[in-house]
C-alpha cells in the first residue's frame, strides 16, 4: 500500500509540474498535441480536442508535447506551421511556458508545507533563550539574539541552524546575529561541544525556545521552510560538484520511493513534509541552466530575447540530445546505488 501510495506522490509531482506548462502554453495560443503522465505504452488515453490525455505505464516522468515544439531542419515554417507552433511564439511565452512547471511544484510545495503548518501550535526559534555561565563567548551572545547565518548558511528556521553548526569542517564559526533590530556579524569564532553541568550530552552553550505561533507566524514559517528547502538542495548539489558528498550517496526514483514509504508508515505527516521538500527540489533542479532541462531552455530563449538571434533548431535539439543522454546516465547510476542500498539494508 505504501508503494502504492509512493507512486502516487510521484504523479502528483509530475501531473501539477506538466499542468503548468500545459496551462501557459493554451494561455499564450500554443497548440497541445498531448499531454502525457510516465513514460511508455499508455494505460489509458483519451483524444479531446486537439491534445491526446494519457497516463502511461511507467510512472516517473511525464510531458506536454506541443506543435512545433522540435523541427528536424532549419527551413522556414510555413504560416500553416507557424500557427499554434511553439517555435513561433513570441520568446516571453515560450519562457513564461518553461519556467511554468517549476512555478507548480515550488506553489505545490508551499502549499503542503503551509497546510502541515496550520494545526502547529508551536516552534523551535533560533533565538537563544538562556546561555551557559561557562560558556566562552557569553559577550558576543544575549539572550535574544536571533541567529541570523552560520558560516554560508542562511538561518531560515532552527533545521537550518543545526545543519549549519554541524556542516561546519574546521570549527571556527562566522556568525551573523539581529539584536534589536541590528545585524551583528562575529567572524572566526572557535566553538566546540562540551559538556555542562550533570547532563551527558555535549552542547555549544547556547539553547533555543519554543516560540507558540500566530496564524501569521504559520505563514512566515510556511515560507521560511519553503526558503529552506531551496537552500539545502543548492547546498547539496554544492557538495557533490566540491566532492564533499559521494555521487553514490545521491538518491534516485528508487530511494525516494523507499524513503515516502518508510515515512508513511511512520507519520502521514511527515511524509507530506518530503512531498514538499521534493516538490521544491524539482522545481529548483529543472530551472538549472542544464539542456534537456528547462532551465537549459531558458538560457536559449534568454540568448535569443538579448542577441534578437534564435539558436537554429538543429543546434538545439543536438544540444537537447546531450543533456538527455547525461540525465539518463545519471538517472541508471543513482537507482543502481539505491538498489544497492536496499540489498544491503
Amino acid at each position: 500500500m505504501s508503494i502504492l501510495l509512493a507512486i502516487l506522490v510521484f504523479g502528483l509531482l509530475i501531473f501539477i509540474h506538466e499542468l503548468g506548462h500545459f496551462a501557459v502554453a493554451k494561455a499564450s495560443g500554443i497548440v497541445v498535441n498531448s499531454f502525457s503522465i510516465g513514460f511508455g505504452p499508455a494505460i489509458i488515453k483519451k483524444q479531446i480536442g486537439e491534445t491526446l490525455y494519457a497516463i502511461r505505464v511507467i510512472p516517473f516522468g511525464g510531458a506536454v508535447e506541443m506543435k512545433g515544439e522540435i523541427t528536424e531542419d532549419d527551413r522556414e515554417l510555413s504560416e500553416e506551421e507557424k500557427e499554434g507552433s511553439f517555435l513561433a511564439a513570441k520568446p516571453v511565452h515560450r519562457l513564461l511556458v518553461c519556467v511554468a512547471g517549476a512555478f507548480m511544484n515550488l506553489l505545490l510545495g508551499i502549499v503542503i508545507i503551509f497546510f502541515i503548518m496550520l494545526p502547529a501550535q508551536s516552534t523551535i526559534a533560533p533565538e537563544i533563550t538562556y546561555l551557559e555561565p561557562e560558556f566562552e563567548y557569553t559577550e558576543y551572545f544575549q539572550v535574544g539574539d536571533v541567529i541570523k547565518r552560520v558560516d554560508d548558511f542562511y538561518v531560515f528556521n532552527y533545521n537550518d541552524l543545526s545543519s549549519g553548526l554541524s556542516l561546519n569542517k574546521d570549527g571556527t564559526y562566522d556568525f551573523t546575529i539581529e539584536r534589536n533590530g541590528e545585524k551583528i556579524k562575529y567572524d572566526d569564532l572557535a566553538l566546540e561541544k562540551k559538556i555542562f553541568g550533570n547532563e551527558t550530552a555535549p552542547r555549544y552553550g547556547f539553547s533555543f525556545g519554543v516560540k507558540e505561533l500566530t496564524f501569521t507566524d504559520k505563514i512566515k514559517e510556511t515560507f521560511n521552510n519553503a526558503a529552506s528547502f531551496v537552500q539545502s538542495v543548492y547546498v547539496s548539489l554544492k557538495y557533490v560538484v566540491t566532492g564533499n558528498v559521494k555521487t553514490t550517496e545521491m538518491m534516485g526514483a528508487v530511494g525516494i520511493t523507499n524513503e515516502i514509504s518508510a515515512r508513511a508508515e511512520s507519520s502521514m505527516a511527515d511524509m507530506w513534509y518530503f512531498v514538499a521538500f521534493l516538490s521544491i527540489n524539482l522545481a529548483v533542479v529543472n530551472m538549472l541552466p542544464f539542456f534537456a532541462l528547462d532551465g537549459g531552455k531558458c538560457v536559449l530563449i534568454l540568448w535569443e530575447i538579448i542577441t534578437k538571434k534564435p539558436i537554429k533548431p538543429k543546434h538545439e535539439a543536438y544540444l537537447n540530445l546531450i543533456g538527455m543522454v547525461l540525465l539518463l546516465g545519471l538517472f541508471v547510476f543513482v537507482t543502481f546505488n539505491d538498489v544497492l542500498r536496499l540489498i544491503r539494508g
